[in-house]
């Protein structure tokens, strides 16, 4: 039995268990009298539990949970709200939560912008719109700037960013995420190696005597989409009113909608920059085979989603999902490479020539293409 919608901890975040009273609630198990308890705050709940239980209950389907959840919340001010994002285990969504809300001052949220728990989607959201003192505590975090470029277009966008910060950013810039991007183009413009040839002895000949090709071989799994295609369907999703409802979310709120939205949602949730939303976009129990073989073909989402795919045995007994794994660049080569037995004569063809697939994973498919098609040697001699 699975456990009920694990939110894995970004990376940097201690890491603990959550009370299982929270992981009723979380996935509505829980009775009323125990979700409007935890609204009120007079569960015996380790404080920062019982404080994430009470954001996400904000949207509660009980509207005398949702008003006690968001009164006991509106009561945390100033030195209330210190040791909770002091606190080394405090969640991302509750970091999220506060900063959002504009409730951190002074001291509060100078260690929040510091927390290595904090998303990049809360500190962008931050730097959209901050006053000049908060915009001062990101541009200080320069690892997470390092790490995240997109965090510099943001602040660029926002004119309360003062002459100095400009300056500082543009050095940042030029000393450390120039430097990257540089590499990174220097290497995408190198030529890639030429896939070496798939002998045409080896392509026409007759399968190995006694060794037939996988039942799979004559399946049609989905056509691979182009990285154009896929990004014309990202575009297009952009557009709809799905999209556009969903950019008003905050953290807490997507991580609802991943469990019990409809597939569009879905769609646009598993590419969310927050890891735990896409991550739950997976514990949805409306999630389908067809949406699972979809996300496995996406090169756009976080390579942990590809990984939770590749493992799990009840996803992966799809021919189209195993096909989809090992046509995704972005699928870790380890992972790929123990699919490749499953793989038709035909798709293993296919991927041995696929020069967006990584070599080791193209080689592999290629020696094995060729043990299943030459002639065995026996036969050769009886030929003679």
């Amino acid at each position: 039995r699975e456990e009920p919608m694990a939110v894995p901890e970004p990376q940097g975040a201690a890491k603990a268990a959550r009370h299982p009273l929270v992981e009723r609630i979380l996935t509505g198990s829980a009775p009323d009298p125990i979700r409007l308890a935890a609204a009120r705050g007079s569960l015996p709940l380790p404080l920062q539990d019982l404080v994430y239980a009470q954001i996400c209950l904000r949207n509660d389907a009980s509207p005398a949970v949702v008003q006690a959840a968001t009164e006991s919340l509106a009561a945390l001010t100033g030195d209330a709200l210190l040791p909770i994002v002091r606190d080394p285990a405090c969640d991302p969504i509750v970091l999220d939560y506060f900063a959002r809300e504009g409730r951190l001052q002074g001291d509060a949220l100078e260690t929040a912008i510091a927390h290595p728990a904090i998303l990049d989607d809360t500190l962008e959201a931050l730097a959209a719109a901050a006053p000049t003192g908060t915009l001062n505590l990101i541009v200080t975090n320069e690892v997470r700037l390092i790490k995240n470029p997109r965090l510099l277009e943001v602040l660029r966008g926002n004119p309360q960013l003062s002459g100095d910060n400009r300056r500082r950013l543009a050095e940042l810039e030029r000393d450390f995420i120039g430097k990257e991007v540089l590499k990174v183009r220097t290497q995408a413009a190198t030529p890639a190696p030429a896939a070496e040839p798939v002998p045409e002895a080896a392509i026409e000949g007759a399968p190995a005597e006694g060794e037939a090709p996988p039942a799979d071989d004559s399946a049609a799994p989905p056509p691979v989409l182009t990285e154009e295609e896929e990004r014309n369907i990202e575009e297009a999703l952009r557009k709809t009113p799905a999209f556009q409802k969903i950019m008003k979310l905050n953290v807490a709120e997507r991580l609802q909608l991943a469990m019990k939205g409809n597939t569009e949602e879905r769609a646009i949730l598993i590419r969310d920059t927050a890891k735990m939303v896409a991550h739950a976009v997976l514990k949805s129990p409306k999630l389908s085979d067809n949406e699972i073989t979809g996300f496995a073909s996406m090169r756009s989402i976080h390579e942990d989603i590809l990984r939770v795919i590749a493992t799990k045995k009840d996803w992966t007994k799809s021919y189209a999902t195993v096909h989809a794994l090992v046509r995704n660049p972005k699928t870790p080569p380890g992972l790929t490479i123990q699919f490749l037995s499953r793989l038709g004569n035909r798709d293993l063809k296919i991927v041995a020539g696929d020069r967006n697939i990584p070599e080791l994973v193209r080689r592999q498919a290629r020696n094995m293409f060729m043990v299943r098609t030459q002639p065995s040697k026996k036969m050769g001699k009886k030929a003679h």
